[in-house]
């Protein structure tokens, strides 16, 4: 509220209009906010009584996301080999990670420890001794 007066329907459009451009570049809500000097429990307020509001916030703080994604999309549609091995790599995991696994399933490790290793060793030995 402006000095404990309701904000005009105009006033609210003006407020959010502002914050637009921010959460469009990706800021948090908060960040964007502060840009303005707006207090972000106001818009939260406004938010959780309006889901038309919360839907156009949503939209205007995916615009950035949707952006990287057609750009990435359209050099894979030129034919860039390296932006569909990018891609590959990060949404066909199954099938194309260049990741190095460091544990099982189960959370362990794949390469025993040195003290592991010692004990193998020693009962190998003891049972070759035998």
């Amino acid at each position: 509220m402006a000095q404990g007066k309701a904000f005009t329907k105009e006033q609210r459009e003006e407020i959010l209009e502002s914050l637009r451009p921010y959460l469009q570049l990706g800021y948090s809500r908060g960040k964007a906010c502060g840009f303005i000097v707006f207090d972000e429990t106001t818009l939260s307020k406004w938010v959780s009584s309006d889901e038309a509001l919360s839907m156009k916030l949503q939209g205007w703080e995916n615009a950035v996301n949707v952006k990287a994604r057609q750009n990435i999309k359209n050099k894979i549609d030129e034919g860039d080999v390296d932006e569909s091995k990018w891609w590959a790599e990060r949404k066909m995991k199954g099938e194309f990670s260049t990741r190095t696994e460091q544990t099982g399933a189960d959370g362990k490790d794949l390469i025993p420890s040195e003290e592991h290793t010692k004990k193998s060793q020693d009962a190998i030995n003891d049972y070759l001794n035998k």
